[in-house]
């Protein structure tokens, strides 16, 4: 599949110094997605202001011992100019802990196994944004127009197995990716149901995060609790699914079929996501927009009303004229990321060419 990068005077979001990734020498990228459920690897081949998907597999990441495992497997006896990899976690050193795994990824030990002397690591979260230039407008949606042409930082906020957050600071020309670890600060509940939740969270886990509640596994929890909350025993179809399968696809479709509690904990699930995206707007100054990323979301269209989410949404106060002007877009691509790991390893790689 050949793809054509966009220009990048046109680019939607002109990353810093992605002009790299756009022109210079061919290069291969074997780029991951890295997560606590899955990891997708792709071979990209980058030539001018194309890039050509070459191959892709899909992994379960609890199915492997290491990174390397699957990057071997995934390569055979080729070898591509580099490895560049968004991971769920912190990246401190070239090296991170994976969030909701119980492996780590340390990228020069990774160059060592692999013979592939250039290894990337980049937050998930820092790898969506990166992939956000290689998108079209066909793939997002747009919730909220706000004021398109104002410039300004913006965030991005991703609910999947866990939660990712992010922001893009502005320098009036470009957009820095940066990493953050704010799905793990203080949940916050709005609700009496809320609070509910909150402490009956806080018996199993003592610290409740914004991850326990906006997320695939916050979907799971959230449900857990309105079963007792509303005295609810589901059925043994449900029941035999939400043990056979990923809870929160199961619960996500019994809300589709007309389940009231799975319809309630979509809600709640749904209202909650709109608050932290107000805050993660209001708290990164991201005027310039907010992007939702994430396969939770995308899914769920059809049961999640945009109208309850900019109600919620736009539920901060004396910040309310600012939220509005903020745009909202959802990611439809579930690529971003993928895409992203790549375009910035072509970045780094050219980068570090120029440089000798």
């Amino acid at each position: 599949m050949h793809l054509c990068l966009p220009e990048f005077e046109h680019s939607m979001i002109p990353i810093v110094n992605q002009e790299f990734g756009q022109n210079g020498q061919p290069i291969s990228v074997v780029a991951g997605d890295v997560g606590g459920t899955k990891t997708n690897l792709a071979w990209y081949e980058y030539s001018e202001h194309e890039f050509h998907l070459k191959n892709e597999k899909k992994y379960s990441s609890k199915g492997y011992q290491s990174f390397t495992d699957m990057v071997l497997d995934f390569i055979g006896d080729e070898r591509p100019n580099c490895i560049s990899a968004g991971v769920a976690g912190p990246v401190i050193k070239n090296r991170v802990d994976i969030t909701n795994l119980n492996w780590s990824i340390d990228a020069n030990q990774c160059a060592k196994e692999t013979g592939i002397e250039k290894v990337y690591l980049i937050n998930d979260l820092v790898a969506n944004i990166y992939g956000l230039p290689t998108l079209t407008p066909d793939d997002f949606v747009v919730f909220h127009e706000g004021i398109p042409e104002m410039p300004g930082n913006a965030a991005m906020i991703s609910p999947g197995t866990g939660l990712g957050e992010a922001g893009m600071f502005w320098d009036g020309k470009y957009y820095h990716p940066f990493a953050t670890e704010g799905g793990h600060a203080d949940y916050a509940p709005e609700t009496k149901e809320d609070i509910e939740l909150l402490l009956h969270l806080q018996k199993r886990y003592g610290h409740v995060s914004w991850e326990r509640v906006v997320s695939g596994m916050g979907i799971h929890q959230i449900f857990l609790f309105l079963c007792e909350y509303r005295k609810y025993q589901p059925g043994q179809e449900l029941r035999d699914a939400l043990e056979c399968s990923e809870p929160a696809a199961v619960i996500s479709q019994g809300s589709k079929d007309g389940d009231e509690i799975c319809q309630e904990t979509m809600q709640m699930f749904w209202r909650n996501l709109a608050n932290e995206t107000g805050n993660i707007v209001v708290k990164f100054n991201g005027f310039g927009g907010v992007f939702i990323g994430g396969g939770i979301v995308p899914k769920n269209l059809d049961v999640l009303s945009k109208e309850d989410f900019l109600h919620y949404y736009l539920e901060v106060g004396r910040m309310k004229s600012l939220l509005e002007r903020a745009p909202v877009s959802i990611v439809l691509n579930d690529r971003a990321a993928l895409r992203g790991a790549s375009f910035y390893g072509a970045i780094r790689y050219r980068q570090e060419l120029s440089r000798s």
